[in-house]
């Protein structure tokens, strides 16, 4: 009988790397020189599958959409080479990356998986803090790297998260990391337990919808705030985003004050939470967090300018 080809994952790294906080070479990614050290020190990953590693940006200072189009470009590349997918990622803003992904990936048919660990700065070393664990889990940096790789090559096709032993869906995350919540699709721990309904591995074509509108007008009301200075918005703004701490519902006053008075097709937009909640004359967005909803309203611009076609898309 003849032995099945070995499984395939990329490593794309975009900040999040860190195995060992000694800062030796190979314990961290910063630049696309230390990913070939990074994955001799992770050599553990190879009794899973084959691996290779590719440099998307170093997770240092800003990460947002520009690099994670370059990584739906690089998967999309990469798509017919490998069994899998694993997003190496800064974790300020890994629950953020996780939402773009799964908007832009639409009807993957591979597995996309995104983990992280801490990066101490150069300061946090040299005055010798103490040291936060790799993980909030007990697992470390290594185990929930291998983790992740587990799960690339598992019969799972959408954008997942693994954090410590724990799958979870990509698009119902809520962070930050050391608090993470959201819909959990499995558990790792001698093998892979999949809970409830996943899409599975298929051949199905997919898309990468990459295109984001970033022209948005973002309002937090709270009452009694006079929001009219939205009325002179810059040139070409495609929507006013509007939420409310107090809840959707408090939400009616900045949308009375605004209504009727904006550019000719510039949408207001509210954030409803999961609230199901209306506004004539409004779009309502929904999204387990503030910012996976306004991730959503720039996907959605960035591919129709069409009022009814935003709508579906938002709802």
């Amino acid at each position: 009988m003849a032995t099945p080809p070995r499984k395939t994952v990329a490593l794309l790294f975009l900040g999040g790397a860190t195995i060992d906080e000694r800062h030796r070479l190979g314990d961290t990614v910063t630049k696309a020189s230390h990913v070939k050290p990074w994955l001799r020190a992770m050599s553990e990953m190879d009794i899973i599958a084959e691996t290779e590693g590719f440099f998307i940006a170093s997770g240092i200072g800003a990460i947002g959409l520009p690099e994670w189009t370059a990584v739906g470009r690089a998967i999309r590349e990469r798509y017919d080479d490998v069994d899998g997918f694993v997003v190496v990622h800064q974790l300020a803003t890994l629950p953020a990356a996780a939402v773009a992904l799964s908007l832009m990936l639409k009807n993957i048919g591979k597995p996309v998986v995104l983990c992280g660990s801490p990066l101490l700065s150069a300061d946090d070393r040299a005055d010798d803090r103490p040291r936060t664990k790799s993980s909030v889990t007990d697992f470390g940096a290594k185990a929930g790297f291998i983790n992740a790789v587990q799960v690339a090559v598992s019969d799972i096709a959408e954008v997942v998260v693994v954090y410590g032993s724990h799958i979870y869906r990509g698009d119902t995350i809520v962070g930050p990391m050391a608090n993470i919540s959201g819909d959990i699709l499995g558990k790792i721990d001698f093998g892979i337990r999949f809970f409830g309904q996943h899409a599975g591995r298929r051949d199905r074509s997919w898309k990468l919808l990459a295109s984001f509108e970033t022209k948005v007008a973002v309002a937090e009301y709270l009452p009694g705030v006079d929001l009219r200075h939205l009325l002179h918005l810059p040139r070409g703004t495609r929507a006013v985003f509007l939420s409310s701490p107090e809840g959707a519902g408090a939400v009616t006053a900045a949308v009375e004050q605004l209504d009727g008075h904006l550019p000719p097709a510039t949408p207001i937009v509210v954030y409803a939470g999961s609230t199901a909640v209306d506004f004539p004359g409004t779009l309502v967005v929904r999204g387990p967090s503030r910012s996976a909803a306004l991730l959503r309203l720039m996907w959605a611009l960035g591919q129709t300018t069409d009022l009814k076609r935003l709508k579906k898309l938002l709802s």
